[in-house]
């Protein structure tokens, strides 16, 4: 029987090797296809897993930052509010009409026999499109009474004022009718009655002192600052406000990869730990004696040093430069280009909405871009702007942003770090596209919420919807007066409001999040061997 099996398997044994390699062969291949497809499911859960995560760290970081930018628009608002106080002058205009007023009514009044004829040529409807004006700038300081009559006075004590000047502004027909009939004689009486007009407005300030009181600065010139002002601060908020924007969203970006970047690291550490102990607990590590340490080793995964909190409160300190120093050189910027191209423009002049954006277009240029030795433009940098230019002003901002000096004076090659790429960020040609799209998007909200409430309310700017234009099918056309209350009522919505729509609108521009995306998933240099 032996015999017999023994011989069978002899006569076969070809057959039966070709067949065990094939079966083997087989079951090899079955069993390296399985573990390939496993390791690719595996492979696709990880990368999903991966995508799912750092989304959902990308829309929280992006949440934090408009948290972080909202905390910070209250010492911005302090700020540019103290610093370019336009209801200040308007309250100094209005003092001292009141005290001219009270030193008249004082006086014997022998003239009431004999009035003076008026010499305004401004019309009715003029005289109602011109209403409020200063009130409504000064509301935010005082409890005054708005009448139709204090806008006017604005209108005509600054027309007074700019009739001695060499720069004659170009007005509406109204105007330049009245400084062709206006006379020495003529033009003291507007100027009292314009008087008249602003201290009836301004009852509800109460008495006037007997004491006399010194202005240093003439009606002409408070009503021309008053003008310059207005402009000047409503352009430096919307610049403050964009750039503060930008800069929270580089120095918040690359904090949140930094600790993606970590997290991934870690992850990576405890794979291989764990993939480490399980081969060194295999029979053939036990067998030749290998451990763990022999196994995983440290330098098998690059290092990224760790952001402290500390030096997390140090970066994110940066931000007191633009908030107490860097909005003041932008205000500089903005009240140079404001009166290039505004010092033609009077009071008085009717401007239509599209002359309005041609005005706001030619302050933007020549304040985004300066002209080089060379008589050539190019785009101005911001960096000095948003962050310390020198290492003294460097240490400056960080002990007076509350950092203590111990800490601002140590080296601390982690800060250098993220300080020395955030520069490179805000130097890039990236920065400068989005910025451009950012001025963009603020200018186009701040231009429709004026032009709301200057040429889309009937009832508070009735001269815009009677004026003859507008019978004509034109753009409708409002004296720069009327455009004055909204733009200073605007800065400051723009600074106080939550939910705050320049901030959210600004986040929301698809450029801002292709930036963002751009900060986030830069792995490249922040690595270190």
């Amino acid at each position: 029987m032996l015999t017999s099996v023994t011989t069978y398997f002899r006569e076969r044994k070809d057959s039966i090797q070709r067949n065990a390699y094939v079966v083997g062969g087989a079951y090899l291949a079955w069993k390296h296809i399985a573990g390939r497809i496993k390791e690719l499911r595996d492979v696709q859960l990880i990368q999903k897993f991966a995508e799912d995560s750092i989304h959902r760290r990308f829309i929280r970081n992006e949440s934090d930052i408009n948290f972080t930018i909202m905390k910070l628009l209250p010492t911005l608002n302090e700020q540019i509010l103290d610093g370019m106080d336009v209801e200040a002058i308007t309250s100094e205009l209005q003092e001292m009409v009141k005290l001219k007023k009270a030193a008249e009514e004082a006086a014997p009044t022998e003239q009431e026999a004999s009035p003076e004829p008026s010499t305004s040529s401004t019309s009715p409807t003029d005289a109602r499109s011109e209403s409020g004006s200063v009130s409504v700038i000064s509301s935010g300081q005082g409890d005054v009474t708005a009448t139709s009559e204090l806008g006017a006075s604005w209108v005509d004590n600054m027309s007074t004022g700019q009739a001695s000047q060499p720069h004659e502004p170009s007005t509406s027909t109204s105007a330049h009718e009245y400084q062709r009939n206006s006379s020495p004689e003529s033009s003291n009486i507007g100027t009292d009655l314009s008087e008249s007009f602003i201290s009836n407005s301004s009852v509800s300030y109460g008495d006037i002192a007997p004491a006399p009181q010194t202005f240093t600065r003439s009606k002409a010139e408070l009503w021309k600052e008053v003008k310059m002002l207005t402009l000047t601060r409503t352009l430096t908020t919307l610049y403050s406000m964009t750039l503060l924007s930008m800069l929270v969203h580089i120095q918040l970006n690359i904090l949140g990869r930094r600790k993606y970047t970590l997290h991934v690291i870690k992850m990576a550490h405890d794979e291989k730990r764990r993939d480490a102990a399980k081969d060194a607990s295999s029979l053939l590590n036990l067998v030749c004696g290998l451990k763990e340490d022999d196994v995983y080793k440290e330098e098998d995964i690059r290092h990224l040093s760790p952001v402290q909190e500390e030096q997390e409160r140090k970066f994110l300190t940066l931000s007191w430069w633009l908030l107490h120093v860097g909005w003041k050189d932008v205000g500089e910027r903005v009240r140079r280009a404001v009166e290039e191209a505004f010092e033609d423009v009077g009071l008085k002049q009717k401007l239509s909405a599209s002359e309005l954006h041609r005005l706001m277009r030619d302050v933007r240029r020549r304040v985004e871009f300066e002209i080089t030795f060379e008589g050539t433009e190019r785009q101005t940098n911001f960096s000095s702007t948003l962050l310390p230019p020198t290492d003294e002003m460097l240490r400056h901002a960080l002990i007076q942003g509350g950092i203590h000096v111990r800490s601002a004076l140590m080296p601390d090659s982690t800060f250098d770090a993220l300080l020395a790429e955030t520069r490179m960020h805000i130097a890039s040609g990236s920065f400068a596209r989005v910025l451009a799209t950012c001025l963009d998007k603020a200018t186009d909200v701040l231009l429709t919420g004026v032009e709301s409430n200057v040429f889309g309310n009937p009832d508070a700017q009735g001269a815009a919807w009677e004026d003859p234009n507008a019978a004509l099918g034109q753009e409708p056309r409002v004296r720069l007066a009327n455009m004055l209350p909204p733009l200073a009522r605007w800065s400051r919505v723009a600074l106080e409001a939550n939910p705050n729509e320049l901030i959210d609108g600004l986040g929301s521009l698809r450029e801002v999040h292709a930036f963002n995306a751009v900060i986030y998933t830069n792995y490249e240099d922040c690595f270190q061997p």
